[in-house]
């Protein structure tokens, strides 16, 4: 089984887990995680797979990780808790081609609503996340950093639920990018139409925003259509 598919499949065996615990009433909020060893040991996965599924579940906000103290799930209700997990578990099984689908029509309209509500807060914001993602374009922070501005213009729609689905699918679809090597535009070209949506947007033109993000979008969005028509190897996934 390719490693990514390991990866992947011990990741899930964590989550439900934790899942598990939640549901029998073994963990509740603001409790600490059992440490990596012990999940390592009681799952017989290996610990840097427990530590990327770790990392996972705060991203979404369900543990919270402090230096020399372990993790701990958040105070958020057993029930949110609960319900976060099995959404992440949900997302696992979804192909990349829907997700990437998704990830446009949410993106198309947050950079529509961007243009007409932002702020200039927000152009500061958005402005401070192109410097960000330029100054690392080429480390292995990219993809990173291109989510960040992303998520940034997202934000400053001033749709929170926008804005919250947008997070939740896009580092699925980013994983994808990374096993099927996908993002094959050079990081320059990358850069430039970000900087075109950062002048749409403080120009407030709606049209032009969203005809940005759509070029943007795609060669990835042909991509994953050629990789559901199985015009590309799945030997990465």
């Amino acid at each position: 089984m390719p490693e990514t598919n390991v990866q992947a499949s011990e990741e899930r065996l964590v989550a439900k887990h934790i899942l598990s615990l939640l549901e029998a009433g073994r963990l509740v909020p603001g409790d600490r995680l059992p440490a990596e060893r012990k999940l390592a040991a009681d799952l017989g996965i290996s610990r840097a797979h427990v530590r990327a599924a770790i990392q996972r579940l705060e991203f979404y906000g369900i543990v919270k990780t402090f230096p020399q103290s372990g993790t701990v799930l958040t105070d958020h209700k057993t029930s949110v808790l609960q319900n976060q997990i099995r959404n992440i578990l949900d997302i696992n099984s979804f192909d990349f081609y829907s997700l990437v689908q998704v990830r446009i029509l949410l993106e198309r309209e947050a950079i529509r609503l961007c243009a007409r509500e932002r702020t200039d807060d927000d152009i500061h914001a958005l402005q401070e996340a192109l410097d960000d993602f330029k100054a690392h374009m080429l480390t292995d922070l990219r993809d990173e950093k291109d989510f960040a501005f992303h998520l940034a213009i997202a934000r400053a729609s001033h749709n929170p639920v926008l804005a919250s689905l947008l997070l939740t699918i896009t580092p699925d679809v980013l994983k994808y990018y990374r096993n099927l090597g996908a993002c094959t535009i050079p990081v320059e070209i990358v850069c430039e139409e970000h900087g075109q949506m950062l002048d749409c947007i403080v120009r407030k033109d709606e049209d032009a925003a969203e005809k940005c993000i759509q070029a943007h979008f795609k060669a990835i969005s042909t991509f994953s259509e050629d990789y559901r028509g199985n015009r590309i190897p799945r030997t990465h996934i």
